[in-house]
């Protein structure tokens, strides 16, 4: 399907055709972080500060945030076992030595509501992000609960509910996470939202120009890295949910041949006769190559500490899969390019750049006629 670019050179009309004001919602992402930070005082978390490491860690989110959930866990994992939860019940092991962090957009999920009623039953440390007066709230009992407000796009609360968990992060001593580096990750997610707004053109804003590019191809996003990865993964959901794109994701440096293999299948096949007859030909989907995380440093802090093999072999490998699927796309003809971020810590340029490949996501459904913030025909209410 043709994309109508000048729909998306039309700020009105983008505004008439985002029926959910999903685009104006992503632009919150940076002050759903400043208002996490200036109400840490009201979550109750800092009252269980001091506690023993968890020996195990349990997160447990609603679809919308899900990519929240696969980042706690990535930069969780080095100093204690961090496992997203997707079960109706606990583990049979887990209990007071343990920790589970509940996040839900709208408190209703019956699955995370009875969870967090075992959590506290069982005297977990917890922490549970959720609207006040919901299900979810009700079954925490006397755990901490930040409070969602209620009219949360579910599609754009992902750092609503992801800066608490943050902070409780921080308060179990897994991962330093102070106000100041929250402050950054706000930010980074202002300017994204400022370089990808509605009024700005094509040739000058990034996004608009990628969903261009995306329109008639196969997105295959690629992280560069850890962190890099599960932001891969965030901008290849929100073309799937937002535009229904068939996008893949992949991790490099271990989904380097998963990825090579998708450019090929897109390229022309050996032994083609170039100046053969191509009108009866049926037009061939060809792959768009986006990398995430390839301009960045290999020494990534926020994973801890690391010895220079584990470096090598993890982070400097990634880069150099990224170059390598680079130049095969430029091999078979096929374009190619890097998500752009401002150098700083390792969370707040996984959130610019989560942030744009949303933005290129809601563009590309709007210029395809779609409402990128509309429930699809298998999303209903709980």
């Amino acid at each position: 399907m043709p994309i109508d670019e000048a729909l998306l050179d039309d700020p009105a009309r983008l505004a008439q055709h985002d029926e959910q004001g999903l685009l104006w919602a992503l632009a919150t992402a940076g002050a759903q972080v400043r208002r996490a930070v200036e109400t840490a005082g009201d979550f109750g978390i800092e009252q269980l500060r001091g506690m023993e490491l968890p020996r195990a860690m349990l997160v447990a989110t609603d679809s919308a945030p899900s990519s929240g959930s696969r980042l706690i866990t990535r930069i969780s994992c080095t100093r204690t076992p961090a496992i997203t939860w997707h079960g109706v019940e606990l583990p049979r092991w887990a209990g007071p030595a343990d920790a589970l962090l509940i996040g839900s957009v709208d408190g209703r999920h019956p699955r995370l509501a009875e969870l967090t009623a075992q959590g506290a039953a069982r005297g977990l440390a917890m922490a549970v992000v959720a609207p006040a007066g919901s299900p979810v709230a009700h079954a925490a009992g006397r755990t901490p609960v930040h409070e969602l407000p209620r009219d949360l796009n579910p599609r754009a609360a992902r750092w609503a509910v992801l800066t608490p968990l943050l902070q409780a992060l921080d308060v179990f001593g897994v991962n330093q996470i102070p106000a100041g580096l929250l402050i950054e990750v706000a930010n980074a997610l202002d300017a994204q939202a400022e370089i990808c707004r509605p009024d700005g053109d094509a040739f000058v804003n990034p996004a608009k120009a990628l969903a261009v590019e995306f329109a008639g191809a196969t997105p295959l996003i690629a992280g560069a890295g850890a962190l890099a990865g599960v932001a891969a993964r965030a901008i290849s959901d929100a073309l799937q949910q937002f535009a229904g794109a068939s996008s893949v994701s992949v991790s490099l440096p271990d989904g380097v041949g998963r990825a090579g293999a998708l450019l090929r299948g897109a390229g022309a096949p050996a032994g083609e006769d170039f100046f053969r007859d191509r009108i009866d030909d049926v037009a061939s989907v060809r792959a768009r190559l986006l990398v995430v995380g390839d301009d960045g440093t290999a020494e990534d802090m926020l994973l801890g500490e690391r010895s220079d093999a584990q470096i090598q072999l993890d982070e400097v490998a990634a880069r150099r899969a990224a170059k390598a699927l680079h130049e095969l796309a430029g091999n078979l003809g096929l374009r190619s390019s890097s998500v752009q971020v401002p150098s700083g810590d390792p969370l707040a340029r996984f959130a610019a750049a989560a942030a744009f490949g949303e933005f290129a996501a809601a563009y590309l459904a709007l210029g395809l006629g779609l409402d990128p913030g509309s429930r699809g025909p298998a999303e209903r209410d709980h």
